[in-house]
This record gives C-alpha cells, sequence and structure tokens, in this order.
C-alpha cells in the first residue's frame, strides 16, 4: 500500500504488514524521506511496542521517533512490532495514511480545541456526560473501520448501552445524536430538524469528513482520546469504558524503568523546586533535594501508584491526597514522560492535554475561540519551554516568568500548512508580553536572514521602543526556523 504523509501527499514509498495475534512485521520500500519515522508516529497512536530489551520500546511513550528510526534504518526497511486488538490489514492501512488533504481551517489544533471545549447539557447537577461518552464510543468505531456516519436504530442500540453502563441522570442517545451538531466542524446529522424519535429510521449522523479524515490517523485519535478523558471522564472507569468500545488501554510503564532513565539528572517539581535522583533500584528510589544533600529514600511503589493513577484516568492532582506524602517528587516524575503536560493552577500532570477555563470576561459567542487559543498555548509553550517557571524573549533577550511570555507564530498560523502547524518546535518562538509580541505581530520588528532583529522606521515613542532592540541577536533562528523568518519579513515587517 502507498504511503501517504499528513497532508494526503504521495511519501514515496510502500508498506505492508503480515502476522497476526499482536505480533507483526512492517515491510517498508522506496525512497521517501523520514517514512520510517512517520510509521513509527502512527504506530504510538495503537499503543504498539517494538520489541526488544528490558520489555522493548513503548512507542507512545515517545516524543520523538528519530532514534527507533535509526536503529531501524534507511528504506528499504523491516521490522517488528507488538499491537493488541487489531489485525494486519487495518494497521497496514492505518500507518499507510488514509488521511487526505483536509480543509486547513479545520485542523488537529481545531479538532482538540473542539473536544476540549463541549457545550454540555446540565440540569440541577454536573455536566452531562453524553457528548464525550458519545465521542470516545465514535472513535472507537473508527479505529475499527467503520463508516464516520452511523444509522440512528444503530446508533440507539449501541449508545444507549454504553451511555446507560458509564453515564449520569436518565442518559438517552437521541441527545447526543442531534445536539453533538452545534459543533459543525466535529459532528453532522442529516434527515432530521430536531431530536430524533424512533421512527427515524432513515436519519444518520457522525463525524464530519474533515474530523474523520484527521482521526484516521491514530496518532490524532489517541491524542483527541486524551483530551477527551482529561477534560470530561475523570470519574469514569476508563479501562473498562475503552475496553467496551474497543480501543487499547492505556498502559503505565514501569517506575523503575521511568526513575533509571532519570538518574542523574535535575527534575523540577511543580513549584518550580529541584530534586536528583541519584541511585534506584527495584524498591526505592534515592532523592537529592535542597534539604537533604546527602539524598532521602522514596518507595518505588508511591511512582508506580502515581503512574497508574495518570494512565488510568489521564490526568492527577499534584497533592498529598492524590500522590501521597511524596506528591512533590512523584508529580515531577510524571512530568517528566513525553506525552505529560503540567498546569499550576490547581497543580495537575495530565497525558498530552492541559485542560483550560476560559475567562469570563469574554461572552458565550466567544468561548470556543478562547478555549481554542489556550490549548495551541498550553502546547506550544510546553515544546518551547518546558515545565521552567521562566523564558527567554527571543526578541527582547530579556528573562520573564511564563506568565508574561506568549508563543508566538514566527509566520502567522492563518498563513501555516498544516504540516507547518504541526511544526511546533520551529514555527513558534517566545515572546514577551511587555511589547515584544504586539511590536513583531504588527511587523515593526522583523528578523533578518543572519538572526538580527530588524526594526522597522519609526517616530516618537515607537522610535524609542524600537532603538534598545534592533541588532540583538534572535536566540529563535536557526536553519529550521529561516523560513518561517523568512516569510515574515517578506509579508509583514515594514522595514
Amino acid at each position: 500500500m502507498r504511503v501517504t504523509d499528513d497532508a494526503g501527499a504521495d511519501a514515496g514509498a510502500t508498506v505492508s504488514v503480515v502476522g497476526s495475534g499482536g505480533r507483526f512485521e512492517v515491510v517498508v520500500a522506496g525512497s521517501g524521506v523520514g517514512v520510517v519515522e512517520l510509521l513509527l508516529r502512527r504506530l504510538a497512536g495503537y499503543g504498539a511496542v517494538l520489541p526488544g530489551v528490558d520489555g522493548g520500546v513503548r512507542l507512545g511513550d515517545l516524543r520523538e521517533f528519530g532514534e527507533p528510526a535509526g536503529r531501524i534504518g534507511g528504506l528499504p526497511a523491516r521490522f517488528s512490532v507488538e499491537v493488541g486488538g487489531t489485525s494486519a490489514a487495518r494497521l497496514e492501512r492505518d500507518v499507510a495514511g488514509r488521511v487526505a488533504r483536509v480543509d486547513r481551517r479545520f485542523g488537529v489544533a481545531e479538532l482538540m480545541a473542539t473536544l476540549g471545549d463541549l457545550n454540555r447539557y446540565r440540569r440541577d447537577g454536573p455536566p452531562s456526560l453524553h457528548k464525550p461518552l458519545v465521542l470516545v464510543w465514535a472513535i472507537g468505531q473508527v479505529a475499527r473501520g467503520h463508516d464516520r456516519l452511523y444509522p440512528w436504530p444503530a446508533f440507539r442500540e449501541d449508545v444507549r448501552a454504553v451511555l446507560a453502563e458509564f453515564g449520569t441522570g436518565g442518559a438517552t442517545p437521541q441527545y447526543p445524536f442531534w445536539h453533538l451538531g452545534a459543533d459543525a466542524g466535529l459532528w453532522e446529522t442529516h434527515g432530521l430538524t430536531k431530536e430524533p424519535l424512533v421512527g427515524d429510521v432513515h436519519a444518520v449522523a457522525g463525524f464530519t469528513s474533515r474530523a474523520a479524515e484527521l482521526l484516521a490517523d491514530p496518532g490524532v485519535r489517541a491524542q483527541a482520546l486524551d483530551v477527551l478523558r482529561v477534560a470530561y471522564l475523570g470519574e469514569v472507569d476508563q479501562p473498562s469504558l475503552f475496553r467496551r468500545v474497543g480501543l487499547p488501554v492505556p498502559a503505565a510503564p514501569s517506575a523503575v524503568d521511568v526513575l533509571g532513565a532519570l538518574v542523574g539528572r535535575e527534575i523540577k517539581t511543580v513549584t518550580g523546586y529541584s530534586n536528583w535522583v541519584l541511585d534506584v533500584d527495584p524498591a526505592s528510589v534515592l532523592v537529592r533535594t535542597r534539604r537533604s544533600a546527602a539524598g532521602e529514600s522514596v518507595p518505588v511503589r508511591f511512582v508506580q501508584d502515581g503512574l497508574d493513577r495518570l494512565f488510568e484516568r489521564g490526568r492527577v492532582a499534584a497533592d498529598v491526597k492524590t500522590l501521597g506524602y511524596r506528591s512533590a517528587f512523584v508529580a515531577a516524575v510524571l512530568a517528566t514522560l513525553p506525552r505529560a503536560m503540567v498546569t499550576r493552577a490547581p497543580a495537575s500532570v495530565s497525558l498530552g492535554y492541559a485542560p483550560t477555563v476560559p475567562d469570563r470576561e469574554f461572552g458565550e459567542l466567544d468561548r470556543t475561540a478562547v478555549a481554542r487559543y489556550r490549548v495551541e498555548q498550553d502546547a506550544l509553550r510546553h515544546v518551547l519551554i518546558g515545565d521552567d517557571p521562566s523564558g527567554r524573549c527571543a526578541l527582547c533577550g530579556r528573562v520573564l516568568p511564563v506568565e508574561l511570555l506568549v508563543a508566538a507564530h514566527i509566520k502567522r498560523r492563518s498563513e501555516c500548512s498544516d504540516e507547518e502547524r504541526r511544526d511546533l518546535r520551529n514555527v513558534a518562538m517566545l515572546a514577551c508580553h511587555l511589547g515584544c509580541d504586539r511590536l513583531y505581530e504588527l511587523g515593526h520588528l522583523g528578523v533578518g536572514p543572519d538572526g538580527t532583529v530588524l526594526a522597522a522606521s519609526a517616530s516618537g515613542a515607537l522610535a524609542e521602543q524600537l532603538a534598545p532592540l534592533a541588532g540583538r541577536t534572535s536566540g529563535a533562528h536557526h536553519d529550521r526556523s529561516a523560513a518561517y523568518f523568512a516569510w515574515h519579513r517578506d509579508r509583514v515587517f515594514r522595514g
């Protein structure tokens, strides 16, 4: 089968998958660049394991795939994977990339923002779980190769059972079947003008073609499930739900393996204090803190409990009640996981998604836009600064608290292709709220081919603001970001 990239273009390679019983051989031929990394990323969405020493490499735990791709080698290539709950034909189809070119107005970031900001029904109690539960069920259908649209009679029977088992407050399938359509980029209904009745046998509903095309990528599916489970399903028995709808249950890594990779490293707590992992054995880990230079012993089971909770729920509070009396250290370890994201108020660690609350000062019509902006900001800032409490503005060079920094797109996001929007490490830079972000956005500042900050002609107070910045060297300019800065110079910069 021909391999396509994330934009739907031919990647210059073919892939075939053979095997059964959870063990498969992936054979890749051709001359495409980066194809093995692309396939490994898609396999990560399946929770695949590359067999080897120490139990193998869990691809879902990785953020970058260059190192395992390098071990596999260039094309042609052949490697083994262990994947449960699928067939060779389905795995081949998914890793080859059924994702066609999609409308750039609704890409991965927009999908995740929509999933993280569902408008849910509420009456005399907590918000209903109808919509998130149905979306998990529907993603399970996509993973099994079902068409994106579901006839009302079949939907009613399947979803009624899921809602009865995991929902609350008299859950009814007709509500999500119709009302999910309020998010036009996500869901559509046909053959109805209101909630369906039993006799509406010809009505169908399901993901839009754009959402279905995105969710055909197993990596995107995994990210979407992270959003749903973290944002809404904290009190639901998630392993049972995933098994019920035919999705793989996220499995926590071994605490000993995680800690072993941290020996000799400094790790930061959610509040910014330093810990050092000095040594680890199967029973305990030796941790140095500012109060204990020689180190204190912490039971490994504390860390394993934290890992199990995180992977079971998708999010854990970084407090004593949840993680025990060494909660600060345990949360610091969890925060080192490749998919982990940290929030500080309230302190928590989540898998791949940091939930946010829209500002009350914005009206209801702005709710989705505000949440979308914040979801992407969390992702971008996490890539650029990690969990550090401060960072350096790429234009003025000042080191500032993270609250005063924004992850600014070097090339305007609205002008980026889907591939460029995913190029988080290179398409964005840290810019401060003290003026640099806005000055760059409006073209009063730019960055030259040699990385020098450029200032446009100005007079008065604006000239005084720009003068100290001109001639500085931007730390965000390098070979991989140069093209984005060039776009800004050509299209936006006023010089």
